[in-house]
């Protein structure tokens, strides 16, 4: 320090003031890098759930369209690693659009109880699609409606207002 006439005049920081900047800015950065930890992490999990919503519509749709390979069993079920064989038309990407992510179960659920009153008779099919992360399996589900499985033929009758 350097006195002038009779005030003190600092030329730089001490020691205690760097050390103590540096900590608050260190406190400061691991609440932004836990933040950023947890943001990445939530949008991987939202893509995950995403592409399994995709896949679940994909069914559906294949289920309402009458497919007889998705009807004819009470539960049918793909596991993981065989959704791109059974169906080579799914999107594939490295990540979360790789249908080998994903575990599908099928499960006809019979008539629905107001099924009477329609005069048509259908069938309730719930889907289920699964993945993996970090251990856990997470899964997302719906339901669709569809003619019930038929012996002997290829086209299921066409439901008025489903296909």
């Amino acid at each position: 320090m350097k006195e002038m006439k009779g005030h003190t005049q600092r030329l730089g920081l001490t020691l205690l003031e760097v050390l103590l900047s540096i900590a608050l800015l260190s406190v400061v950065m691991l609440a932004l890098n836990a933040t950023l930890i947890s943001s990445l992490q939530q949008t991987s999990v939202a893509g995950s759930r995403t592409q399994a919503v995709q896949i679940l519509n994909y069914m559906g749709r294949r289920i309402v369209g009458g497919e007889t390979s998705l009807l004819a069993n009470p539960t049918l079920q793909f596991e993981y690693g065989t959704l791109r064989q059974n169906f080579p038309d799914l999107p594939n990407e490295l990540h979360f659009a790789n249908p080998d992510l994903y575990r599908v179960t099928i499960e006809n659920l019979g008539p629905p109880p107001w099924n009477s009153t329609l005069g048509v008779d259908i069938h309730r099919y719930r889907i289920e699609v699964c993945w993996q992360r970090a251990g856990q399996e997470f899964c997302a589900t719906g339901q669709t409606l569809s003619a019930p499985p038929s012996s002997g033929s290829t086209n299921p009758p066409v439901l008025e207002g489903l296909n």
